[in-house]
């Protein structure tokens, strides 16, 4: 069996679970899986195959239809196939076609399905190396197919991202191709941890955000590795998990497995459902999800919508949001997430539609997209139905008020309705100090509350991200004014000099609110994108044409449906929509979407599919780019689109000039609180222009709420309370902790890094120990670094200090690295330290690497280095040496090495011309090459190979083209192979550590 103890208390704990060991599969090649794949094949499609098993030529074209799954997305639409058998065409050696059946989604855990365990298997023959030592732990197959991937890691965070990395690697190799181009979902376990993922479509997909831990039905975090293969990997969860729990993403020809807590919610409604079959008993009150926004309502609704319409019982699902840009949004989410064969079941109706639909005799159940008022406009026009619906109301906090849901009920008296929300309405609990201004809530409508995953839940699994929060309280005087306080305010709030000096404020801080991260001194500008939600139509309109007028540069969108309250000038308002419209269209050279057929829909969606970097706007384009074919809109002016059911990681901030409370507010915010990479975007920004004050209490008033949670039912305020339930708003992350506490935090750190790097972080640690010591440290105090640059701190600035409890103390305290450059200095020692380790103990450097390469090709002030170095010429003075020593620190070492050569010859009177930039850049190549010859030659005689025949094989190497792509490089590297006589092992070792000296060289 496995040679590692662990390994083989995960396959024993396997096969308790329902899985069968093939020890004869194990330790062998990946041919061997392919065999018997085949056995499995023949056996399983014995009728359709007349009992004439498959030849060699049969089975060598089955293999090639294999070659058509370019992603997991491909797979597992073949695995899906229709009506719960994945199938793959046959063309036999006599012309007959055929199916062959090679899934059975529909068999869980019975009937043909066969589960079996393989380990320690060998890839030989990956098509992107040429290693011949590719060894995996364990792989999970169901009817031969490896649908899962396991590796196993010891305890430490770092080798379990190594886990992470290793499937990269993989990934690069060439791995999942063919037969195993059906790895769906990927596990790394240790004994006291376990995560898993889906497999992403191609090795830079990979991003750690999206690598999942379990939670059990109670909310618990699973880290026992046996526990978490019994809930997770065991029979039928691992099948369901690969076929009902994996969501195709159309949009982006990717593959979602569904997190712990949407499985969870969507088995508690299936399992209602089937109860109430089972009692033969139809009640209207099905029950409510309360999952937080950000944390996928989408895709659970999605998945239990399509499950339901498959119920035998149920005659159609009506799935019902409460504006019309809300049904569009999520029809095409619907129409991404759905096979081939389920998309012409999901359609979008208005009242009408949906009664001739009901009044056709179909055989197939559907699901119909509907808003409210839709909805309640036929039943209002007579529309009754006696057959069994089922009714998933989204946003259900704000849908399932008044008296249409009471009509609709009535209309369909065998209808059973489940309500999905982030901010379900609840009764106050003045027990536990929850105030809520309902007077009916989401319980009353739905039922009882099914399943819950709240935003400190969310936090926590750092699925969503907390809130950076700034609040503005602008002073009115009134001079010799007749208003009352609050006509004061009304025309305060909505003056020019108001509504000037909001914009202004928003274009002094747009730099740092919308760039990314510092990368060797400089911050990438425009990285994210704002919304400004504002008080009115009229406002909206008030807003844009200032900052047309202020900030030019700025692209700035406005959006107001006619759902929304229209006020006074309404014809005035659509003229300035309609206007609005014509600007985008010409600025982006869109069709112009006024002579469309619904330019209100056609004009939102394209600006939410550009904010949400969607297909065609998802391309990553250069400065040049843009002013060629803008792609980036900037900001975009809502009054009340787009606050809630609306996605995408790229919104990081969100302006509000309206007041808004409790659930609303949440929605409000959590437009921003999706995560990306999280030096660039720790927390969602929150900045309030009217009423800070007021606004600050409501914001805390409203996080308690969706914490803690209210009463569903005025019952429940007799309930004791429980003290766990009490949270800190700033120790549990909702909120971003203070600037002074977290400097506090990280001074003694940079103390520690200047001790071994010195004061200005211009040393590389000498010993192998400060080096382990100096890398850890470093990048823990880079992401800090960021994420205060991220919440407007500016280096040399102090900000307050505070106490534990987050008060104000009266004291100042600023960062301990003076500016940009001293903190870029970090970055690049950082680097070339981590650079220096053993084999296995990097740490991943990838975006300062990116950074410093760009750096040193664009960034560096490089006027001012020609200028220095033609002082030095002209006075070979300590102090001019020092001075290029000084601008050179951010620097990484090769390149700080290769001025200070320059430096040198100057020193020794090897120039006499000055330089300019060109000639300067010219000399340097020189010296580069001087020095990687040099380095090679060291190489090559370390490792007794011909210096000569080396140095030719770079000069082949292109950086990141693979050997499959380098013909010239790949022949040159079989040569070199060929005349050294290196052994089966040895030539995978040569080949790695040979491209690895190229690769470290620039």
């Amino acid at each position: 069996m496995a040679e590692d103890k662990f390994e083989q208390a995960v396959i024993t704990k396997l096969m308790a679970e329902g899985w069968e060991y093939r020890e004869d599969l194990s330790g062998k090649t990946a041919k061997m899986l392919y065999d018997n794949w085949r056995q499995i094949l023949n056996e399983n499609n014995e009728r359709r195959l007349d009992g004439i098993p498959l030849s060699d030529a049969e089975f060598e074209s089955v293999k090639l239809e294999l070659n058509k799954n370019k992603t997991p997305y491909d797979a597992q639409l073949m695995m899906a196939g229709a009506g719960g058998v994945g199938t793959i065409p046959l063309i036999r050696d006599d012309g007959t076609k055929l199916e062959l059946a090679i899934f059975y989604g529909d068999e869980v855990a019975g009937g043909r399905s066969r589960y079996e365990i393989v380990n320690q298997v060998t890839f030989d023959e990956l098509p992107f190396t040429l290693s011949k030592k590719r060894r995996i732990d364990i792989m999970l197959l169901i009817n031969g197919l490896p649908v899962a991937h396991i590796e196993e890691k010891d305890e430490s965070l770092q080798n379990q991202w190594n886990a992470f990395e290793q499937f990269q690697k993989y990934d690069g190799d060439g791995m999942f191709t063919g037969l195993f181009s059906f790895v769906q979902v990927m596990f790394v376990i240790s004994q006291h941890s376990a995560h898993y993922f889906a497999r992403p479509k191609n090795s830079s997909a990979y991003n750690k955000d999206f690598v999942f831990g379990w939670r059990d039905d109670n909310g618990q975090d699973v880290t026992d590795a046996m526990e978490f293969i019994h809930q997770v990997m065991g029979i039928p969860a691992l099948h369901r998990l690969v076929t009902v729990n994996m969501i195709p993403d159309a949009a982006n020809d990717n593959l979602m497995v569904m997190r712990s807590y949407q499985i969870q919610a969507t088995r508690a409604i299936l399992d209602r459902m089937r109860q109430m079959d089972m009692n033969n008993f139809i009640e209207k009150e099905g029950g409510y999800v309360w999952h937080t926004t950000g944390s996928g309502k989408t895709v659970t609704s999605f998945k239990v919508a399509q499950l339901l319409a498959s119920m035998p019982k149920v005659r159609h699902v009506l799935f019902i949001v409460d504006r019309v840009d809300l049904v569009n949004q999520t029809y095409e989410n619907f129409k991404s997430f759905a096979y081939k064969t389920f998309e012409d079941r999901i359609k979008v109706v208005d009242g009408h539609k949906l009664k001739r639909e009901l009044n056709r005799n179909q055989r197939i159940s559907n699901i119909y997209l509907i808003t409210i008022q839709g909805l309640d406009r036929a039943v209002k026009d007579n529309l009754v139905s006696d057959e069994r619906f089922v009714i998933l109301m989204d946003e259900a906090h704000r849908s399932a008020s008044g008296d249409s849901v009471t009509r609709i009920k009535t209309a369909f008296p065998k209808t059973t309705w489940f309500g999905f929300t982030g901010t379900p309405n609840f009764y106050s609990d003045e027990v536990n100090e929850v105030k809520t201004t309902k007077n009916i809530s989401t319980y009353d409508i739905f039922g009882e509350r099914l399943h819950q995953y709240t935003i400190k839940d969310a936090i926590g699994d750092g699925n969503v991200l907390g809130f950076d929060v700034t609040y503005y309280t602008p002073e009115i005087e009134a001079n010799n004014s007749d208003l009352t306080d609050d006509e004061l305010e009304k025309a305060v709030y909505s003056s020019f000099p108001y509504r000037q000096a909001v914009v202004q404020d928003i274009i002094n801080n747009w730099h740092k609110n919308h760039s990314g991260p510092i990368e060797m001194g400089i911050r990438q500008p425009n990285q994210f994108h704002g919304i400004f939600a504002v008080s009115g139509k009229q406002a909206v309109v008030a807003y844009y044409n200032l900052f047309k007028k202020m900030a030019p540069e700025l692209r700035v969108a406005i959006s107001y449906s006619r759902d929304e309250d229209n006020g006074q000038g309404t014809s005035d308002l659509q003229l300035a929509l309609k206007q609005a419209m014509v600007d985008y269209s010409k600025f982006y050279g869109t069709i112009n979407f006024v002579e469309t057929k619904d330019p209100e829909r056609n004009y939102l969606n394209d600006i939410t599919k550009r904010i949400a970097h969607k297909k065609p706007y998802n391309k990553k384009l250069t400065p040049e780019q843009e002013i060629n074919v803008p792609q980036r809109l900037d900001l975009i002016i809502v009054s009340d689109q787009l606050l809630t059911g609306f996605d995408s990681k790229y919104v990081n901030t969100i302006y509000m000039d309206k007041l808004l409370k409790e659930g609303m507010l949440i929605q409000a915010m959590s437009r921003t609180n999706r995560t990306i990479d999280r030096n660039a975007k720790p927390h969602g920004k929150v900045r309030f222009f009217r009423k800070g004050d007021v606004m600050e209490n409501n914001v805390q008033n409203a996080l308690v709420i969706y914490t803690k949670g209210g009463n569903d039912t005025l019952g429940d305020a007799k309930k004791t309370p429980d003290d766990t339930e009490k949270i800190d708003l700033f120790s549990k992350n909702l909120l971003a902790p203070k600037l002074g506490s977290q400097i506090m935090d990280l001074n003694p750190k940079i103390k520690r890094l200047k001790e071994i790097a010195g004061d200005d972080f211009s040393q590389i640690p000498k010993s192998e120990t400060e080096q382990a010591q100096f890398v850890t440290l470093a990048a823990e105090v880079n992401q800090q670094v960021q994420r205060l640059v991220q919440q407007d701190y500016t280096f040399g600035s102090a900000v307050s200090v505070v106490d534990e409890s987050g008060n104000e103390t009266g004291d100042k305290i600023g960062l301990d690295i003076r500016d940009e450059a001293e903190f870029s200095a970090l970055q690049a020692r950082l680097y070339d330290t981590n650079a220096l380790l053993p084999d296995g103990t990097h740490i991943d450097l990838t975006e300062i690497q990116i950074a410093i390469d760009l750096y040193n090709h664009e960034i560096i002030d490089y006027d001012k280095l020609v200028e220095l170095l033609n002082n030095f010429m002209d006075e070979n003075s300590q102090a001019n040496r020092k001075a290029i020593e000084d601008h050179i620190i951010p620097l990484d070492e090769d390149d700080r090495l290769e001025v200070l050569d320059v430096v040198d010859r100057i020193e020794d009177g090897v120039y006499h011309q000055h330089f300019d930039t060109n000639s300067l850049q010219v000399e340097r190549k020189r010296v580069r090459s001087d020095r990687q010859e040099l380095k090679i030659r060291r190489w090559s005689a370390n490792h007794g190979y011909n210096g000569n025949e080396i140095i030719s094989a770079y000069y082949l190497y292109l950086p990141g083209v693979s050997l499959n792509d380098n013909p010239k490089l790949k022949t040159k590297m079989e040569e070199l192979e060929a005349s050294l006589d290196l052994g089966f092992f040895e030539l995978a070792d040569f080949e790695e550590s040979l491209l690895a000296l190229f690769k470290s060289m620039k």
